[in-house]
């Protein structure tokens, strides 16, 4: 190699060296600005926040109750008492609002699943389930009760509710910060504490309806509900023409498992004798869960009549069905385009 070759060779090894230096200086600037931008984002909830109880959890890290300041930036729980885990602070596992006109449509998938008694009185493939009849609805997943609570706001003399809840430390701070004692006391809330799906199987009686909101300590929907043995095994304690909703969300953003939830609602489809669910669309509302109902198609019309409160609540479902013949495997997954 000439001389003149060996120092243009130099000079471009040296310029390669400084520009993998700026740009090792560039990421690392912006690593230190991202986490002093969480920083001071955390600091900022922690200043509209104040932690009123705790309890260790055998299912996760330790389980955080906080009443949120009506100053807190996100309005959505602005003056509400919140129940997260120390590891999945974005997680808001139940929501509690201690004025009586402060809950109704607020948000969140907790509304979503109180329109569920008025999707069960509307005619479904000719037949109105349970009449006038106190419906039975079994809650997978009671976490601190909020979806129960708001249902019994709307439905007190027609609604009859089970629910279950795995994590005995949610339990007692559901009785004990968000008023679940006083629902068992009225006779409108059974709890019980362990495993949902086999005390949904084992329980004496047959449903009106299932609400399955169920995910492991990091916020994962459960594996099971990828399954249609599940799935069919709940539809089973159904009572003719009653309906199943479920919470398949996995997570919000760029880091969600959309995949997921698309198995976990074609699986439901593919468990039940019509193949055919409507699926909620994630974002909707302000809602960003991934919610799916089961059967045939609503008529969300007079869902809205009947629940004026939640009317918003029936938009933006989609309807979809297997198409005959279809291999059960991958057909939702086609049928959305991804």
């Amino acid at each position: 190699m000439s001389s003149a070759s060996a120092s243009a060779s130099a000079s471009a090894s040296a310029s390669r060296g400084v520009r993998v230096r700026s740009t090792a200086r560039y990421r690392l600037r912006r690593v230190a600005r991202r986490a002093r931008a969480r920083a001071a984002a955390a600091a900022d909830d922690d200043a509209h926040v104040d932690v009123i109880d705790t309890a260790d959890s055998d299912f996760g890290s330790t389980l955080i109750v906080e009443r949120v300041r009506e100053t807190h930036p996100n309005r959505a729980f602005a003056g509400a008492v919140i129940l997260t885990r120390v590891d999945a602070p974005d997680a808001v596992l139940s929501e509690y609002r201690e004025r009586d006109d402060d809950e109704d449509g607020a948000g969140g998938v907790f509304d979503l699943f109180a329109t569920l008694p008025a999707v069960l009185s509307t005619e479904n493939d000719g037949k109105t389930i349970g009449g006038d009849e106190v419906k039975v609805i079994g809650i997978l997943g009671l976490g601190a009760g909020t979806c129960a609570r708001i249902i019994h706001r709307h439905h007190a003399r027609d609604v009859r509710m089970i629910g279950w809840e795995l994590d005995p430390a949610i339990v007692t701070l559901a009785r004990r910060r968000f008023g679940v004692d006083a629902l068992e006391r009225s006779g409108a809330l059974r709890c019980e504490v362990g495993d949902a799906f086999q005390g949904c199987v084992d329980w004496d009686e047959d449903f009106d309806g299932l609400i399955v909101d169920c995910f492991d300590e990091n916020s994962t929907v459960v594996e099971c509900l990828k399954y249609s043995e599940t799935w069919r095994t709940l539809l089973a304690k159904l009572k003719p023409g009653g309906r199943l909703i479920a919470n398949v969300s996995t997570g919000r953003g760029k880091g969600a498992r959309l995949e997921d939830a698309v198995m976990c609602a074609q699986s439901l489809a593919n468990a039940s004798d019509v193949n055919e669910v409507s699926l909620w669309r994630s974002g909707a509302c302000g809602i960003w869960n991934e919610v799916v109902l089961s059967g045939p198609p609503v008529d969300w019309a007079s869902v809205a009549t009947r629940q004026r409160r939640f009317a918003a609540f029936t938009n933006d479902w989609t309807h979809v069905s297997r198409p005959e013949g279809v291999d059960p495997n991958g057909w939702l997954f086609k049928t959305l385009g991804l």
